[in-house]
Order: structure tokens, then C-alpha cells, then sequence
């Protein structure tokens, strides 16, 4: 028996027992991810254009090639560097703490059980704040740190030499993020115990010493709302409530027994795109054609989700960009409600659509009509389906959404600019035209 705050908590209850929640650990590190580089996207309009218009996986390995581990600052100001990544690792702490069984019960203390878990936090901070900076969703795949220079604290507006020029690394965030962070932990554990346990205690039944807890721990809150909790939520305070979070549907629970778990969607296919006819190039038409959906339930409200299609000549002529036949094939997640009669579930699907009979080299005046073969671009379906079921194994299904295609628009020529102002990234560039594409068929479920 241990005292916990104002109420004393059995360590030999069944949380001891509980096996480490993996997929919560994953989920909501995944989603506080997402967060992360979407107020990148919002808030840099640079990043937006490399994202947009830049090779993904040339650009990421430049910027790596180029990543300078020699020095410490990476050019941020104290309020990035020394305040926003300590809060960062400190919200990925706190998510690995909230999902340990034990971990999460364990208030600020000499004991060594508390000092382990938070050590065990850092090192998953440390995991968490290594991916952002140099992994696949990171600040060097996602913005391209390392491929680019420019001047510290200046903008875009300055130039010459008298300036200090960096590229957005060094050795800074790799350790602010998870060691400050765990001070961050440490800190917000000890307020959290000093203070907000002597305001609620004092006000038990009172919305303020909620909101005064909820205020006094911003990454903890951050943290809770990675797993839908309200800000001030205390897992010491809530002892037999199981960790929260996106859980994979495991076979032994009555969901699994009472719905079917997996669907196949043969299909008719037609989607909108920019084509080459004998009269016209580039003009956008109705191509039709026939495919297959396959999913698989792997959350109460989540399916893996997988689309293949098949457009008989498409674009009869060839061009840089098309021709041909085209495959497509995407996948991905999907996520909404189903009941036995009804469903509706957004589909988000990255993947490719090829086609087979398209130049494999721009035209030029000594090469008008240059070699014709299978020519692939990235893709991304963004989809909304509508299920109707007949019985228990079988349903129609409409499908409506937009399926944008990135093609390779201008290769312009090397460089890397002119001292200190470097560029090393691909001066490949794309555009990215969207598309429009409904499915009809029926569904088999089983």
C-alpha cells in the first residue's frame, strides 16, 4: 500500500498486472506527431512549397547528407530551443507514462520506482525527439532541415557575408528535447503534488482546483488530450480505469464476434483526368474502368483499407505525363461509424497511379517522339463511402472523393547557390493536380 495524493493506492492491484499498452503508446505519440508538423505546414509557407512541389525522398536524403553535427545551436532562439523542445519531450514523457501500468501511478517521490519510470519516459523521449528531427515524419523529411541555408534572425530579406549562416542543425534539440524535458516532468510532477493535491483537497468538490491542475501542467494536459482525457484527468486518482487510447480490436472481444471483420469491394471505377486524345492535349475527361477494395478492421473505428483499379486506355496518346493504360492502387486508413444496416467511413490512402505507355523522356527538337514505356506517379486517394447492408455478408456501397496526382514538371539546372547562401535540395519540381472519382458496387463482408 502506497499514499498517493490524498488517497492511498494497493501497487499490488490489478494495474501491476496490466500489460504495457503498446498501441497507445504508438497512437498517441503517432497523433502528437501529427499535430507538430501540421502547425509546421500552417505556420512556414516554405515547408508548404517543399512538400508540395519537392521530391520527398531525394530532398530527405540531401538534407541528411548535409545534417552538421559539429556544433551546438541549430540557429532557433531561446524560446525554441530551450522552452518549446524541453515542452515537447516533456509531452512525450508523459505519454509514455500514461501508458504504463505503473508508470502512471507514481507520484514525485525518493522513491526509486518513481525515479526509474521517469528515466524510462526520457528514453522514449529521446526515441521521440531523434524522429522528429532526422525520421521519416521528421524536420529533415518534412521541411528539409539541413538542405538549405540562411541567415539567423535576419529573414529572407537580408544578404552578404557579415550575417550568421546556418542550415537548422546541431547537437541543441537531440538533448534539450528529452533531458529538459524530463526536468519539465519532474517539475510539473512536484507542482502537481505541492499544490494542485492542496487546492483540491482543500476544495474537493469545486471546478477551480480542476482548471488550477489542468493550467499548472500544460504538457500533461497536452499529454491527456493524445488520449481524450479531460486536462486534469490523474490516473492515481482514477485507479481501476484502464489506459486510454486507439486499441487494436483484439479476437476475444464481443465486437469481433457480432460484426464481420473484413470486406471485399469489387467495384466500378471512374475518375476525372487531364488526358491526350488524337484532338487534344492535356484536356481533362471521364475515364472509366473497374477495381477492388479490400479492408480489415483493426479498431473500433478504424480499417486498414486498400484500393486497386484497372482504366482501359485512358489517354490513348502519350505524353510526359500520361498514356496509356493506368493502374492505381492506394493504401491506408479509414475511419467512421458502422452498424448492421448502415456505414459511413472517410477513407485517407496514399499510393500511385501508373501508366503504361507514356514518354520516358521530355520531347525536345532532336528527339520529337523519345521512347514510350511505364511512367509512375505519387497519389493520394481522399475518399467518403456510404454503405447500405441487405443482410449481415452483404451491402452496396457509393463512394465519392478526390484522388490528387504529383507530376514531375521541370527538371531546371544544377547548382547550390552562391556562398554562404546554399541549396542543395533537388531541383526537381511538381505539380500536383487533383482529381475527382466515384465507385459503385457491392460489398462482401465476412
Amino acid at each position: 500500500m502506497q499514499q498517493v495524493g490524498s488517497q492511498p493506492v494497493n501497487l499490488e492491484s490489478n494495474q501491476v498486472h496490466q500489460k504495457y499498452h503498446w498501441n497507445g503508446l504508438l497512437w498517441q505519440s503517432f497523433a502528437f506527431i501529427g499535430i507538430e508538423n501540421a502547425f509546421r505546414l500552417a505556420t512556414d509557407p516554405y515547408l508548404r512549397y517543399l512538400v508540395a512541389e519537392g521530391p520527398y525522398w531525394r530532398n530527405y536524403e540531401i538534407s541528411l547528407h548535409h545534417w552538421d553535427m559539429t556544433r551546438w545551436s541549430d540557429g532557433d532562439d531561446f524560446l525554441v530551443d530551450d522552452i518549446g523542445h524541453p515542452m515537447e519531450g516533456a509531452v512525450a514523457g508523459f505519454i509514455e507514462i500514461q501508458n504504463s501500468p505503473t508508470a502512471r501511478m507514481l507520484r514525485i517521490s525518493s522513491s526509486s520506482d518513481y525515479w526509474k519510470s521517469r528515466f524510462v519516459a526520457m528514453l522514449w523521449a529521446t526515441v521521440y525527439s531523434t524522429q522528429q528531427k532526422i525520421g521519416l515524419l521528421g524536420e529533415a523529411a518534412i521541411g528539409n532541415d539541413g538542405g538549405y541555408t540562411y541567415a539567423v534572425g535576419c529573414g529572407d530579406n537580408c544578404t552578404g557575408p557579415n550575417h550568421k549562416y546556418l542550415n537548422n542543425t546541431g547537437w541543441t534539440d537531440f538533448i534539450m528535447t528529452p533531458v529538459g524535458g524530463t526536468v519539465w516532468v519532474i517539475g510539473e510532477d512536484a507542482i502537481d503534488r505541492f499544490i494542485s493535491d492542496r487546492v483540491q483537497n482543500a476544495l474537493p468538490n469545486r471546478l477551480f482546483p480542476k482548471i488550477l491542475r489542468g493550467s499548472l501542467n500544460p504538457t500533461r494536459t497536452f499529454a491527456n488530450a493524445m488520449r481524450w482525457r479531460n486536462p486534469w484527468y490523474r490516473d492515481f486518482q482514477h485507479p481501476d480505469a484502464p489506459p486510454r487510447g486507439i486499441e487494436f480490436i483484439r479476437d476475444d472481444e464481443e465486437i469481433i464476434r457480432h460484426l464481420p471483420r473484413y470486406e471485399i469491394f469489387p467495384h466500378f471505377n471512374a475518375i476525372s483526368l487531364p488526358v491526350n486524345t488524337a484532338t487534344c492535349t492535356q484536356c481533362r475527361k471521364w475515364t472509366d474502368g473497374a477495381g477492388v477494395g479490400f479492408s480489415a478492421r483493426i479498431g473500433r473505428f478504424v480499417d486498414f483499407d486498400s484500393d486497386v483499379d484497372y482504366q482501359p486506355n485512358a489517354s490513348p496518346l502519350p505524353s510526359a505525363r500520361a498514356g496509356g493504360n493506368i493502374v492505381m492502387a492506394t493504401f491506408g486508413l479509414r475511419a467512421g461509424i458502422a452498424t448492421p444496416h448502415y456505414a459511413l467511413k472517410i477513407a485517407l490512402r496514399p499510393g500511385f497511379v501508373s501508366y503504361d505507355h507514356a514518354y520516358t523522356s521530355f520531347p525536345s527538337s532532336t528527339n520529337p517522339e523519345p521512347e514510350t514505356g511505364r511512367i509512375t506517379h505519387f497519389a493520394t486517394a481522399l475518399a467518403i463511402n456510404g454503405d447500405y447492408g441487405i443482410t449481415r455478408n452483404f451491402a452496396i456501397r457509393g463512394v465519392f472523393g478526390n484522388t490528387p496526382v504529383r507530376y514531375l514538371n521541370y527538371i531546371s539546372p544544377p547548382g547550390i547557390g552562391t556562398p554562404p547562401t546554399l541549396h542543395w535540395l533537388s531541383h526537381e519540381n511538381f505539380l500536383t493536380n487533383e482529381n475527382w472519382t466515384y465507385q459503385l458496387g457491392p460489398v462482401l463482408r465476412f
